[in-house]
């Protein structure tokens, strides 16, 4: 049988556990050495010890400012000793894709799955990530533009003591598209400070077509130019202590709300279902349904064109 020539059949993908470009340190992070880095196939245990360390901080998965891929990894956590990424990309062009992250419900300290921060471009998606995380996937820093898409973001549910945990947050000088999640879960139960299922303040950030379920609230922004579309927010928790609105613009201008449907089971609690602060903010064909307050428009020239009415 003849052997086709070199170069004539396509590059072969990298085996399932693979590390290119990248190695495992003495502490145990794996670190990318440099770009077309590819960390994937890892099996990785977080139980309160120290990984990759910059200033006080611990990273599992980091990409070192280098552009590459992390794919197919899985981390169990059960307790980290100060504030800890399982991945860090800080830079760079990344793909974080396919990984698995669960940690235990009561994990202390300050633990974020995956965040994007130093002007980091690329995807989060389909990520199952589960469990008690200070934030799910962040986006932060100016420059940084993350698509966050097909994640299964679940939080540990109500909780009581240690960190409020946000599914997806966004914000300080960062920007991104939030497509297509499932994200439930994100209750912080003494209601002195409320869980998210989205938190973004920033500007131009679209959220489309995603599931937030049982958060305190839904989707929360704040800046310009926003856009919260073609979502399903709702609480099925017929009897909750905790107070839960959909979906709360906190400020900023011409932020859309647009064809959500905003939902509540919750005979007390499911306070209010849109809540508008900023000005110019533009409301069209949302569907709301079982909150006490359907619509608290404390805003500036809300637009609200029919067919949407809040009171029908």
């Amino acid at each position: 049988m003849g052997l086709g020539l070199l170069g004539s059949q396509p590059a072969l993908a990298s085996p399932p556990e693979a590390l290119v470009n990248a190695e495992v340190t003495g502490s145990g992070a794996v670190v990318a050495t440099d770009d077309d880095f590819v960390i994937s196939g890892q099996q990785i245990s977080v139980d309160g010890g120290t990984f990759y360390e910059d200033g006080g901080d611990s990273y599992v998965i980091y990409n070192n400012g280098y552009s590459g891929k992390i794919s197919g990894n899985t981390l169990t956590v059960s307790a980290v000793s100060s504030t800890t990424f399982g991945i860090h990309v800080a830079g760079g062009d990344v793909k974080v894709t396919d990984n698995t992250i669960a940690a235990d419900d009561d994990v202390g300290n300050q633990f974020l799955a995956v965040g994007f921060t130093a002007g980091a471009t690329g995807q989060a998606k389909k990520n199952e990530i589960t469990g008690a995380h200070r934030v799910g996937v962040l986006g932060e820093g100016t420059g940084t533009d993350v698509a966050v898409s097909n994640n299964t973001i679940t939080g540990p549910g109500p909780r009581s003591t240690g960190w409020a945990d946000n599914g997806v947050q966004i914000g300080s000088g960062a920007t991104g598209q939030v497509k297509n999640n499932t994200i439930d879960d994100h209750w912080y139960s003494p209601n002195t400070f409320n869980s998210a299922g989205l938190l973004a303040f920033a500007d131009d950030v679209m959220v489309q077509r995603n599931h937030f379920g049982d958060n305190d609230i839904g989707v929360a922004v704040s800046g310009d130019r926003n856009n919260v579309i073609h979502n399903t927010v709702e609480v099925t928790s017929e009897t909750t202590d905790t107070a839960h609105y959909g979906v709360y613009e906190l400020g900023g201008k011409n932020n859309g709300i647009r064809q959500n449907t905003v939902t509540t089971e919750a005979a007390t609690n499911g306070l209010v279902g849109i809540i508008v602060l900023g000005d110019n903010a533009k409301l069209i064909r949302n569907d709301l349904d079982g909150w006490e307050d359907l619509l608290l428009d404390a805003g500036d020239g809300t637009k609200l064109p029919k067919p949407f009415d809040p009171d029908a």
